[in-house]
């Protein structure tokens, strides 16, 4: 138990860190609360050119696209994780992650925690604020479960995010993320329902972890009917985190030991 607190202090010393960069870039918060503020806006008045029933009997097509927006700003974070990497790399202090207790799943998941919690707050807020200016009717009964099914979600994507943070450490190369990110946006539902995709490419939709989150979030939050039982999405969402989180691992693992074996692990 104590090397758990030791482990958890040490990561939540990374995170202290960067929030003390990141809060120190102050007009930073407030572009991206412009940002936020024109996203909404802009999908509040295309709503309005999407008829009713888009989203099904009794949808909302801006509730529905809030909370994917929402969603893409968890995945976009998690996935980021190799970026920030190739930063640390480039200003030599990942080095000191990799020799210390951490060692470089540790290590990678410290560096990564500030960005996926700051993106989870920041949805917090975006969705506060759509329900606030724009009333969307959000469930309050069912944010507890969201927030569980939202972390949840941050493990499964921070996992493949680490898949890309093994792929830069083994070759130099963090390409891929952005098309991985918007690949999913596409294909998981983020925007727009699954259904209108034809049925060549649907399956699409099926192998990946964003649709059970967005639609578990979505029936949680805005009420919107899932496109399975949820009992499937939640148990699709916790299998597809279950295999990710070893896979991810392993191949971080692998990564390390293959560029410590040629010596280019300090390398970018």
């Amino acid at each position: 138990m104590t090397l758990v607190f030791d482990y958890l202090g040490a990561i939540g010393a990374i995170v202290k860190r960067d929030a003390a960069i990141f809060t120190s870039y102050r007009f930073r918060v407030f572009g991206q609360a412009l940002a936020m503020l024109f996203t909404l806006t802009m999908f509040f008045y295309i709503a309005k050119l999407v008829r009713p029933d888009a989203v099904g009997p009794s949808g909302d097509y801006y509730a529905f696209a809030v909370v994917g927006i929402v969603i893409m700003a968890l995945v976009t974070a998690a996935l980021n994780t190799a970026q920030i990497i190739r930063m640390e790399l480039m200003q030599g202090s990942f080095e000191r992650v990799l020799i210390s207790p951490l060692g470089p799943v540790g290590g990678v998941v410290a560096v990564a925690a500030f960005p996926i919690l700051y993106s989870a707050l920041f949805a917090g807020l975006m969705l506060a604020l759509a329900a606030g200016v724009y009333g969307i009717p959000i469930h309050t009964a069912g944010i507890p479960p969201a927030i569980g099914v939202a972390l949840l979600a941050a493990v499964a994507f921070a996992s493949i995010g680490m898949l890309f943070v093994a792929a830069l450490l083994a070759f130099k190369s963090s390409l891929g993320a952005a098309w991985v990110v918007a690949g999913l946006s596409l294909l998981g539902g983020a925007y727009f329902p699954v259904k209108l995709f034809p049925g060549w490419i649907r399956w699409t939709s099926e192998v990946q972890p964003l649709t059970p989150a967005v639609d578990l979030l979505r029936h949680l939050l805005v009420g919107t009917k899932s496109v399975h039982p949820v009992w499937i999405e939640f148990a699709k969402l916790c299998g597809f985190t279950a295999v990710l989180i070893p896979v991810s691992i392993a191949a971080l693992c692998w990564a390390v030991s293959w560029s410590r074996r040629r010596g280019t692990i300090t390398e970018y």
